[in-house]
């Protein structure tokens, strides 16, 4: 759930960054610079939520191993991978809220 609303959020951003761009065109100067910012950024964006799916993903699997008897899988190493995923989401979470936050507050600025 949280996964899909951060992709909305990202393809809010980028129609946003689009239309600026657009916008910026008439000056060829602003508009390289600011194309490579907002790709850079949502590049940035999409590991972060790569990574962050990654860490969920390995959790799942360490405790599944765990749960079957794999050997060399402690439950400290499992417990780990769970906070450490938890921790992400939550980081994640936050930084989606920041953003939305963010955005209201930019779209409701008179022009």
């Amino acid at each position: 759930m949280s996964m899909n609303t951060l992709g909305g959020v990202l393809d809010q951003i980028q129609s946003q960054a689009r239309q600026v761009s657009d916008i910026s065109a008439l000056n060829p100067f602003n508009a390289t610079r600011k194309t490579e910012s907002s790709s850079q950024f949502s590049n940035i964006l999409l590991n972060s939520i790569n990574n962050i799916s990654g860490m969920q993903t390995f959790a799942k699997q360490q405790s599944q191993a765990y749960l079957t008897g794999a050997e060399g899988i402690g439950l400290n190493d499992v417990m780990v991978s769970i906070q450490k995923s938890s921790v992400a989401l939550n980081l994640g979470v936050q930084v989606r809220n920041k953003l939305v936050s963010a955005y209201q507050e930019i779209m409701s600025m008179p022009v």
